[in-house]
């Protein structure tokens, strides 16, 4: 099992897959996130008080000396909710998934074809860092994923798909507020909280609620002096020859098949021995135990004659555990002293349940998305180790602001922040703030991880249930992967676009490869024409610009049909492009070569089929 190789208490301000991917393996205890959730807009929000002038200052500051440019404006704090696949999405990422993990592949596949471009993208986004928070996760940990009806139901299958659906728990709803106004369809009213974890358990009695008043008024309808109480049963079934089996006073359990059954171990025995009966655990004798019970009277008698029962006292019960429904922990209102004015924030109360339920104190506690803090803050407050991270500089002051606002302050926390939260200062018990040594980072303090990555876990890299097993021999991508395509197709076509003829150079005349990527011939999803697939056959070089424009959509030949139309050719004409026949010919005759290498099987004989029709000869 890894060891955590950053300090504890740290905020990493910084892209946070790059962060995740310098953490050593199995060093995270518990991931709680709540990343934006696909909605397709931008949340903005005023920070109160006002962010000060000297605060926007230490930000600009900060990013300075990291090196970057300063992502935030100094009034209204933007939570960026719009992707797409040029923005978003590194090309790498999505050929890493494709060649290691194809059940993930498939997933972010299924929400292109059934979905929008934004969730598509957004689900790519996830998937590499989720695959990244699965490796840093002990096998004894969990993870948390906020999200709401956006995207929740393809985030769940991503994280089947990641986690192994044997790891699903629970999907949490999370009723933020009661009631909501909508002509056109029914309230909005809930968020969901999907819940993963190898290790079926939470911590119980950490998060026990008080009961439900109506569960109470049903059950608990006796009372006393002492309060009010349920019966429960003092016998239980079978027939037992020992002291349970005998008779007590004119009671005989025999006779109705059954043997008395006494708490003497539990929460109950407890809270009967320091409330009514001292030294009652120590009595070994079943009627004994009986006895003093009666004499202390716990015991009730039914008017009927029947057997015996206990009483259970309401003031003995440590609560209910949550179901997967949570509708006690409302969101914050506009007057909340809580709220910081952050577009998206949620409740300590909601963070503090998670933290409890998956995290012991002195564990370690990973937000990658963290926001205005509000994972960290929890955390702090219950005595657990955190590491958060978060690209926008504005969550170094909501940090150091939050930490002010229970009484405590960042080491690095200075005047500027001390003075802007003045006012939620002197309104705490105790105005002097408590120094707790943090760390603050910046994407030129990547940790130094002491391991390598594992390999991919094997079940991912299975064919899925019910997929035809005969072909997987003939799939190029599951054995080379992309970025060896990549080079081989440069090797023997040269540095250029398959659409244009661009030849991307920097501008000492040197070749910039990041530009060019591998897509497909004969498109996934064609709007002419069949369907594509991932042989080396079906793979061209193209240039980014060009990929962008092609998408999914098109064929290679339909792409350049447009490139000539729009005058965006880099050639005189489509002729003198990559001659997609002799292409074709030289990935039969590597994928035979491949073949005979490792003694795989392989359909050549459709190859011919499969290819593009042969055109004029390649003048390049």
């Amino acid at each position: 099992m890894g060891n955590l190789n950053v300090a504890n208490r740290t905020l990493a301000v910084m892209d946070n897959l790059a962060f995740l991917r310098r953490l050593n393996n199995e060093c995270i205890d518990l991931i709680a996130i709540d990343p934006p959730f696909a909605a397709n807009e931008t949340f903005t929000g005023n920070p109160r008080p006002p962010i000060s002038d000297a605060e926007f200052a230490e930000e600009v500051a900060l990013a300075q000396a990291h090196g970057v440019e300063h992502n935030e404006g100094q009034g209204e704090t933007r939570v960026h909710d719009i992707w797409s696949w040029d923005e978003d999405v590194h090309p790498a990422w999505k050929m890493r998934i494709e060649d290691d993990y194809p059940s993930v592949h498939a997933v972010i596949q299924a929400v292109e074809a059934c979905a929008s471009e934004n969730e598509a993208a957004y689900i790519a986004f996830m998937a590499a860092r989720l695959l990244e928070c699965r490796r840093v996760l002990k096998p004894t940990g969990s993870i948390y994923v906020h999200c709401d009806g956006h995207a929740n139901s393809y985030l769940r299958t991503l994280m089947d798909a990641v986690f192994g659906s044997d790891s699903y728990r629970a999907q949490i709803t999370w009723q933020r507020t009661s009631a909501h106004n909508d002509s056109r369809t029914f309230g909005n009213v809930s968020d969901t909280i999907l819940f993963y974890s190898r290790q079926n358990r939470i911590n119980v009695n950490d998060v026990r609620v008080p009961l439900d008043s109506e569960y109470v008024e049903r059950f608990y309808r006796h009372e006393d002096e002492r309060g009010k109480f349920r019966v429960g049963d003092l016998t239980a079934a079978e027939l037992r020859y020992g002291e349970t089996g005998q008779p007590w006073r004119e009671y005989d359990p025999n006779r109705i098949g059954r043997h008395w059954a006494v708490p003497m171990t539990g929460n109950y025995a407890a809270w009967i021995e320091s409330n009514a009966i001292p030294g009652y655990r120590d009595i070994t004798s079943p009627l004994a135990r009986l006895d003093a019970l009666d004499e202390a009277g716990f015991v009730f008698h039914p008017a009927s004659g029947g057997m015996p029962s206990i009483k259970r006292y309401l003031d003995s019960n440590l609560g209910q555990v949550p179901s997967d429904m949570w509708t006690d922990i409302r969101n914050l209102s506009g007057q909340s002293a809580e709220r910081t004015g952050y577009a998206t924030q949620k409740p300590l109360e909601l963070y503090e349940r998670i933290i409890k339920a998956s995290s012991d104190e002195g564990d370690v506690v990973l937000d990658i998305f963290a926001g205005c803090a509000t994972t960290a803050v929890a955390a702090e407050r219950l005595g657990r180790q955190w590491v958060a991270c978060d690209m926008a500089y504005r969550a170094w002051t909501m940090l150091k602001r939050r930490f002010l606002q229970n009484g405590w302050k960042m080491s690095d926390t200075t005047n500027a922040s001390y003075d802007a939260m003045a006012k939620v200062r002197a309104a705490l018990p105790d105005t002097k703030a408590k120094t707790i040594q943090t760390y603050t980072i910046g994407p030129n303090e990547l940790p130094e991880r002491d391991d390598v990555d594992p390999d991919p876990h094997h079940y991912l890299r299975q064919a899925r249930r019910g997929a035809r097993q005969s072909t997987q021999s003939s799939s190029w991508s599951g054995r080379i992967s992309k970025d060896d395509a990549k080079q081989l197709l440069i090797r023997r076509f040269g540095p250029v676009c398959w659409g244009c003829g661009y030849e991307p150079r920097r501008p000492n005349g040197s070749l910039d490869e990041t530009l060019l990527e591998v897509d497909h011939i004969r498109a996934r999803k064609a709007t002419q024409g069949a369907q594509g697939n991932d042989e080396l056959y079906n793979l061209a070089l193209l240039h980014r610009t060009c990929n962008g424009i092609k998408r999914n959509q098109m064929t290679l030949e339909q792409l350049r049909e447009h490139n000539a139309m729009n005058s965006l050719l880099y050639v005189n004409t489509i002729n003198e492009l990559v001659d997609l026949y002799e292409a074709t010919q030289f990935a039969a005759e590597q994928i035979a070569i491949h073949t005979a290498k490792y003694g795989l099987q392989t359909e050549l004989t459709e190859l011919a089929s499969d290819a593009p029709e042969a055109s004029a000869p390649r003048l390049i």
